[in-house]
């Protein structure tokens, strides 16, 4: 019998399990060694890894800047030794007492305003037969959208008490100014009114879920509609209630359109106009160790108020006595004064809310100074504002446009691979991305801001990006990833596990499973928070007023600089503008939603 000999060379199997040609050179046909190497990077995975790393940068060092800057030097740049000086200047500032006292007010006047407003829109619409009641929802959403500032504008030329519509009319009459918008209870108004379209759409989930058997068996025992909501309705949904309260109080309490509209003309200081004017060097130079310590002194607060609210949700979910089964039942019939007076309602909401602020505005483009309608204002109606508003269109849309386009993208893509990484893998640290991310909640704004500036001037030598529109974009994404992260999280929750394995089993790597699997199944999240970051880009004040600059400006600065400087034409044309563009993406936000059915 023939002796067996060995396989060739050229066959013989290697330790991966790949045959090799004799003096291991690769078999014909073979991919080099480089390129096999190559094959085992997940190209998708290391772009997820940049992006998080580089997440992790953008929110940390701000951050840690702001620390730095509040303990440094009273300018807050260049060398000096660490310090309290910062803090004892701002506590030993005149009327530091009266700022907290007003900001405290405003917080709780306007959480009181938002929850008369908003409560009795969501009983209406989830508890109610009213008929058309779906116009509520068009209310809320515009309400959303039109931006704070652009309704304080509308009410400056409304009740401005030197030359407001109204007040001169008034006036003409034979009375004094009718009121004066520049005043503390303004700011709390029309900021609470702002507050209620979004509390709306955080409360009808919960009231629609509350067994409408409580409300029928108190009409059994002959307790009237109004006061069974009060007193059986309200106590049930108040975990949420109060959840929406301390939500809304830290956003008015940071939040700067209406109190630098309203209160900053008037000397009406609050901690966001308080760290404003110490960034804008009022008095001087800036003195952003001192704007630095009273936002580290704001965030701190804030984060404890945030503390204590999430400690309540964990027991508010102890305490739930509603559950899921809930048969269908028909709505609440309402009376017919009762109808009368949900019409009134909405109608008053809608009117105080939309319909003044804006048409005062279109009102406040077409004539060449503020005064009532009249024949003669009639006859003396022109486009001027807009001819001579489409100049600073040439400067101003074009980075308007690309910061609505690239701030959304931006957002949606770090918060889509923070969600991944959090929801659906076993990475170490992913629970503290999950909470960096979520206490850029804690920090306001404008001590958002004012970090970025001490951070953006400090690295300008060797990485000038400072008073670039780049920068600018890479701020305000930063600010709303948590607003994206929060969509796109709970979403990813409800994608099963078996679609990942099923494309492991089928030899699909993790990130390629990624991009096709996992973000197409919440492709209509995605869209959602895309539109939902752009109209917020798009009526953001707070962060483009302290970083812009010339060259950077964006609309919703043009508007309240030619506001504080008089030109009411031109501002209210600019902002006749600015409504047209979120009026487009709201329609396209509309039609996106009805094809992905979110």
């Amino acid at each position: 019998m023939p002796e067996k000999t060995s396989a060739p060379a050229a066959t013989r199997t290697a330790a991966g399990g790949r045959s090799t040609a004799p003096g291991g050179a690769s078999p014909p046909g073979a991919p080099p060694p480089g390129r096999r190497s190559w094959r085992r990077i997940d190209p998708p995975l290391a772009v997820v890894g940049v992006l998080i790393v580089l997440l992790c940068v953008v929110l940390v060092i701000p951050l840690a800047g702001l620390v730095w800057a509040a303990f440094g030097p009273g300018e807050g740049f260049g060398g000096g030794d660490l310090s309290l000086d910062n803090f004892r200047t701002v506590l030993a500032s005149d009327g530091l007492t009266g700022t907290l006292l007003r900001t405290l007010a405003l917080g709780i006047g306007s959480v009181v305003v938002m929850l008369v407003v908003a409560v009795p829109l969501a009983w209406l619409y989830t508890r109610t037969d009213l008929r058309g009641k779906s116009v509520i929802l068009f209310l809320a959403a515009a309400k959303t959208a039109i931006p704070g500032f652009l309704v304080a504008l509308g009410y400056i030329f409304m009740f401005n008490p030197s030359n407001g519509i109204i007040n001169s009319w008034w006036a003409g009459s034979g009375g004094d100014p009718l009121t004066d918008v520049y005043s503390l209870k303004w700011i709390i108004l029309l900021q609470g009114l702002d507050f209620a379209g979004p509390a709306f759409f955080m409360l009808v989930p919960t009231l629609r879920v509350i067994d409408v058997n409580i409300e029928e068996a108190a009409a059994v025992h002959g307790i009237p509609r109004w006061r069974a909501a009060l007193q059986l309705l309200l106590p049930v949904a108040a975990p949420a209630i109060a959840g929406v309260s301390v939500f809304f109080f830290i956003v008015a309490v940071e939040v700067f359109d209406y109190a630098g509209m309203l209160g900053m003309p008037a000397r009406i200081t609050v901690l966001s106009t308080l760290i404003y004017q110490y960034t804008q060097g009022t008095t001087g130079a800036p003195e952003y160790g001192n704007a630095a310590a009273v936002g580290l002194g704001m965030a701190l607060g804030i984060g404890l108020i945030m503390f204590a609210y999430y400690r309540a949700t964990r027991r508010a979910g102890q305490l739930a006595t509603v559950t899921g089964k809930r048969a269908a039942r028909e709505p609440i019939a309402l009376s017919r004064a009762g109808r009368v007076g949900g019409y009134a309602f909405i109608g008053l909401y809608a009117l105080v809310g939309v319909v003044l602020p804006v048409l005062t505005l279109v009102w406040a483009s077409l004539v060449p100074y503020l005064q009532p309608p009249s024949l003669e204002a009639f006859g003396e109606l022109s486009l001027d504002a807009y001819r001579d508003a489409s100049y600073d269109l040439g400067e101003v849309l074009p980075t308007t446009l690309l910061m609505v386009a690239v701030v959304p993208t931006v957002a949606v893509a770090f918060a889509a691979c923070a969600a991944w990484l959090v929801t659906r893998t076993k990475v170490w640290g992913r629970r503290g991305l999950d909470a960096l991310i979520m206490m850029t909640l804690a920090v306001p704004s404008i001590v958002m801001a004012v970090s970025f500036v001490y951070v953006g001037l400090s690295s300008y030598q060797w990485l000038p990006l400072y008073g670039t529109v780049a920068f600018l974009a890479l701020v305000v994404a930063c600010r709303f990833v948590a607003t994206a992260y929060r969509t796109l999280h709970g979403t990813m929750l409800q994608v099963h596990g078996e679609l990942e394995e099923a494309a492991a089993v089928s030899g699909v790597r993790r990130g390629r499973a990624f991009v096709s699997v996992v973000l197409p199944v919440v492709r209509g999240s995605l869209a959602y928070a895309w539109f939902w970051t752009a109209l917020l880009t798009i009526r953001e004040l707070t962060i483009t007023l302290i970083l812009s600059s010339d060259g950077t400006d964006v609309m919703s600065t043009r508007i309240f600089g030619y506001s504080s400087a008089g030109e009411t034409s031109l501002s209210a044309a600019l902002g006749v503008v600015q409504l047209g563009l979120i009026t487009v993406l709201l329609v396209a936000f509309t039609r996106v939603a009805r094809r992905q059915s979110f």
